[in-house]
């Protein structure tokens, strides 16, 4: 029994030396930059557009704050190579080509990784090989990789395999009208292809997609232009995703002089010694109320004239049969009809 008292602290002492080790320091964990896995593009006349989110986070998933460039990669095929790299293992084999025969054709930084946002995305454009007549136009497959500031490179993206193809014939005589509901788009049709109508706000703002991509009829409604300013359309045919140059521009005025919808379901309820009223509102944004009390058959009297509610008390309403009134009035002065409900104040 004595050696095992004294064998006890002799392991506690070993133990308790081990515990006193410094661990072997762990390296630095290295941030990479999130691999991006959605890059899109569509052939715009006879460039090819490319676009792609922008990085904002590592594959750890923490924010991006040191992003340093950008690049786009390219690798160009020869006729009858179309299916290199396809089947289960195709893409590691096309990031393995890409990295080996590829090339850099854009390396995004400074001025040019900033002109080539918007918004949340980055986009890159450049002028697809011509093809002569009669011939196989090459394969060309895009893909794009961001480093940090240290240059710490992410994965290769996914890939935008593309050939280049005819391009449509561009519409023409594309004409604008102003409606109370939006503004008319028409043009001359071209047999067998789509349209694409793009918009913008001003002479130097960038051009946006109004319509879908791909509608049929040679006319479109733009519902969603805001009232109050000018706005230039143009528009494109497309095939396959492939895109016309665009139509010549044409501005299109659209001042608001249109009356705003008118409010519904007005109700008047009679309490004691007022009447309170409540609407549905009108649907158009940042409408007042105008409103408006008559007794009996006599004259109208305003009220409220830039109300922002749609409930209302009339704390001293007279007695007898009483008629109110309730007109939407838009930020430009335009008024709707009015709606009416009556009420009996008193006996």
């Amino acid at each position: 029994m004595r050696p095992a008292r004294i064998l006890l602290p002799a392991v506690a002492v070993v133990a308790l030396a081990g515990c006193g080790r410094k661990a072997v320091p762990l390296p630095p964990i290295v941030e990479v930059p999130e691999t991006t896995i959605n890059l899109w593009g569509f052939q715009d006349g006879n460039d090819i557009f490319l676009g792609w989110a922008y990085p904002q986070l590592t594959r750890a998933g923490r924010p991006l704050h040191d992003l340093g460039a950008v690049e786009v990669w390219r690798l160009q095929l020869s006729p009858g190579q179309e299916q290199v790299g396809s089947g289960p293992s195709g893409e590691e084999i096309r990031r393995q080509l890409m990295m080996s025969r590829g090339k850099i054709v854009a390396r995004l930084e400074g001025k040019s990784l900033e002109t080539a946002t918007r918004g949340t995305q980055l986009t890159y454009r450049e002028r697809l090989p011509e093809v002569a007549p009669g011939t196989t136009p090459p394969t060309l497959w895009y893909a794009v990789r961001s480093r940090r500031r240290d240059g710490t490179p992410s994965a290769l993206s996914n890939f935008k395999v593309w050939q280049p193809q005819p391009v449509p014939p561009t519409p023409s005589d594309l004409t604008g009208a102003p409606r109370a509901d939006g503004i008319a788009l028409k043009w001359t049709a071209v047999p067998g292809v789509g349209y694409l109508v793009e918009r913008r706000g001003s002479k130097v703002a960038a051009w946006d997609a109004a319509s879908p991509v791909g509608i049929h009829e040679p006319e479109f409604l733009d519902t969603k232009a805001d009232k109050g300013q000018s706005w230039w359309y143009r528009v494109r045919s497309t095939v396959n995703m492939v895109a016309s140059p665009p139509s010549a521009e044409v501005e299109v005025p659209y001042p608001d002089i249109y009356p705003p919808e008118p409010v519904t379901s007005l109700l008047c309820f009679p309490e004691p010694g007022a009447v309170r009223l409540r609407w549905d509102a009108s649907p158009e944004p940042s409408v007042r109320y105008k409103l408006f009390r008559r007794q009996g058959d006599g004259p109208w009297g305003h009220m409220e004239e830039a109300f922002r509610g749609t409930e209302y008390t009339d704390p001293s309403p007279p007695a007898g049969e009483v008629q109110y009134a309730v007109k939407a009035m838009d930020k430009f002065g335009n008024q709707s009809d009015a709606v009416y409900c009556r009420v009996r104040v008193g006996p």
